[in-house]
């Protein structure tokens, strides 16, 4: 296997930015940083990251479960690691390499779907500051704001809110029987029915909240 060839020169790199950046993050906590704290605190400050299409791409990618630094080291290492093995195997079996425009959308796509799933096993594992977190059995009764187009009973959308500590935390919102939500509702959560789904209502409190 020719590993340092031109065709594999995307996916290394790839590898090489996963590196760089655990480089970066070493000398940044040398000196008493957190590198990608300070990254997913400066996404914190753009809404327009937080809802519509940009907001359900990154709430697929786990970011807000796992620092965003983490979930750009496992896009670009998966798209590495996919790109040299399916060459390695392509080159071994055809004695010639596939073309890398067709191979880079494939690894890019199989890539971020690694990403939803590895970033779901690896996210309890991720050490957090304990005085900030809240259990999702918490967000009952807290004030949400409903980020997807809409909702019905059994089609819930894309909702988050904020809790005490600033964080910002996304969840999947539906009404009651009869009723229905539309982007930039404020509701109510109150019931969890399942991991990620929850019961709300519509605030009853609007002149108060």
């Amino acid at each position: 296997m020719y590993l340092f060839t031109e065709y594999n020169s995307p996916y290394l790199f790839a590898l090489s930015f996963v590196l760089l950046i655990g480089a970066l993050e070493i000398i940044s906590l040398t000196f008493g940083h957190f590198l990608s704290g300070v990254l997913d605190a400066h996404l914190d400050n753009y809404d327009s990251l937080s809802s519509g299409n940009i907001g359900q791409v990154l709430h697929f990618l786990n970011i807000g479960r796992i620092p965003s630094l983490v979930v750009l080291c496992l896009l670009a290492g998966y798209f590495g690691l996919f790109g040299i093995l399916v060459q390695h195997g392509w080159t071994t079996l055809l004695q010639a390499p596939l073309s890398n425009l067709l191979l880079a959308p494939v690894c890019f796509i199989a890539s971020v779907i690694a990403v939803h799933y590895s970033g779901k096993i690896i996210a309890p594992w991720i050490p957090r500051d304990e005085s900030t977190a809240i259990a999702e059995d918490d967000y009952i009764g807290c004030m949400a704001m409903v980020t997807g187009h809409s909702a019905m009973a059994g089609m819930p959308c894309e909702g988050k809110f904020t809790d005490k500590f600033g964080q910002i935390h996304y969840l999947l919102l539906e009404p009651e029987e009869g009723h229905a939500f539309k982007k930039g509702d404020r509701v109510l959560i109150i019931y969890r029915l399942s991991a990620t789904r929850y019961l709300a209502e519509l605030n009853p409190w609007p002149n108060i909240l």
